[in-house]
């Protein structure tokens, strides 16, 4: 299960992705998952390879498909998160409300543990944690971070997504699109040759495939915004159903919240940058593009 991408960092595969760094008397894992069971694999995993050494565990966000794993590692394990995504860490109720931007029905949230760990250690993005550098990857979360292993594997977490799963998803969820343009654009620069590039949802890549599947999101979700901008008199729940539709995606009541966090997000954005307006009418808030 445990297989070496690096020196001193190794994979254990699954949606999401959990990385083990190894650091003098420590290992640190980055983003445990979404199952109980996959806890008790990563504490397997730790004692079989690496004995004696203590846990810590860093979290590249809040969400959680990423934390609930935390639920069965050794209760003395006290996770790192950026200050930004404390309150929803620690509060199952934010959490929610942040994630689907309400209060949301229990049938519509999608079935993961909710585990909200007691204790925690923050850290301001763009931070180092030892050798671990945190990069400043926010748009799929408030504070969502990416991280960098000094051996050269690039975590990226929720930032971009892998191919199968934008096929299957049709619209990626991001809670802010400008920050996610910014953390695009910022990848981009970042990314290099010598790095190998991790992201939670999709694979191990070397350079030229990363830039690849990075540009691939890009031009998804400039293709996206620009469809948005086309619908007129819609609400933003009849626009996220027609994208959907058009992505020909299983749609369910949970992608349609979680899509539709996106496409208000976007409209959002178009509305800032005048490109569109709100109307009332019957059907309730519609978006109109503006003439100009």
């Amino acid at each position: 299960m445990l297989q070496r991408i690096r020196d001193k960092t190794y994979l254990i595969k699954g949606s999401p992705n959990t990385l083990l760094y190894e650091n003098h008397d420590r290992i640190f894992v980055i983003d445990p998952g979404s199952e109980l069971d996959r806890g008790k694999l990563i504490m397997k995993e730790v004692a079989e390879n690496f004995k004696n050494k203590k846990i810590e565990v860093l979290l590249t966000h809040s969400h959680s498909d990423h934390v609930a794993a935390l639920a069965t590692l050794s209760e003395n394990i006290t996770p790192y998160i950026s200050e930004q995504e404390i309150s929803s860490l620690v509060d199952i109720k934010t959490r929610r409300a942040l994630t689907y931007s309400s209060s949301t029905p229990s049938n519509i949230l999608y079935r993961f543990v909710d585990y909200a760990p007691e204790k925690f250690k923050s850290f301001k993005l763009g931070s180092e944690i030892e050798d671990i550098k945190t990069i400043d990857l926010r748009g799929h979360s408030l504070g969502h971070s990416g991280f960098l292993t000094s051996d050269g594997v690039l975590y990226t977490g929720d930032s971009f997504f892998g191919d199968k799963l934008i096929s299957s998803v049709g619209v990626p969820y991001y809670l802010n699109y400008e920050d996610t343009i910014f953390s695009f654009k910022k990848l981009k620069e970042i990314i290099n040759k010598d790095f190998v590039v991790v992201m939670a949802h999709g694979p191990v890549m070397k350079y030229k495939e990363a830039l690849n599947i990075l540009d691939l999101n890009i031009k998804l979700m400039e293709e996206i915004k620009e469809k948005v901008l086309n619908f007129s008199g819609l609400t933003a729940e009849e626009i996220t159903y027609r994208l959907l539709k058009t992505a020909n995606v299983n749609i369910t009541e949970s992608s349609l919240v979680l899509s539709g966090v996106t496409i208000r997000s976007i409209l959002g954005y178009l509305t800032r940058e005048g490109f569109m307006q709100t109307k009332v009418d019957e059907k309730g808030i519609v978006w109109v593009k503006k003439s100009h």
